[in-house]
Order: C-alpha cells, then structure tokens, then sequence
C-alpha cells in the first residue's frame, strides 16, 4: 500500500466513516483491505469489524473506534506493560 493511500485510508476513516473491501478498492486502489486494516492495527489504531447482513448476504464492514475501559485493560492483562509501550 503506498503511503497515500495509507493516509487517504486514516483521513476517511477519521471523518466518521466505515467501509467496505470493495469500497476500499474502489475509491483507494486498495486490493487487500484486511492487510491494511491489520497493518493500522499494528501500529496503534483502534479499527473495529462488523459484519453486516445484506440482501446478498454479510459483508464485512471496518470503522475507527476507540477502545473502552475493558478492552484496555484486556490488553494489558494478555501483553503486559508492553501493549502501551
């Protein structure tokens, strides 16, 4: 993924939106959506999947969140002070 569309992905996200793989490679070029969710994971975005149900069956759809006590503190008790080094 280059790093606009990288930043085009964080920017969208950021304005309240979610989206779908196919959007993603619609109006991003991105051919791998999961890839990328999981490399923003990585570095610290807190990126949330839902599966929706349509008329031609489930999709799945990403959004930025942020992370609740529980799952903080979920994180801290799996990996240690290290998860927020």
């Amino acid at each position: 993924m280059t790093k606009s569309q990288k930043q085009r992905l964080v920017k969208f996200f950021k304005s309240g939106k979610d989206i779908t793989e196919t959007q993603a490679n619609h109006r991003f070029g991105i051919g791998n959506l999961s890839a990328r969710i999981a490399e923003l994971r990585a570095e610290g975005y807190s990126i949330y999947t839902n599966t929706l149900k349509t008329q031609k069956g489930e999709t799945t759809v990403y959004r930025l969140g942020k992370p609740n006590r529980t799952m903080v503190a979920a994180a801290y008790k799996a990996l240690g002070s290290k998860a927020f080094a």
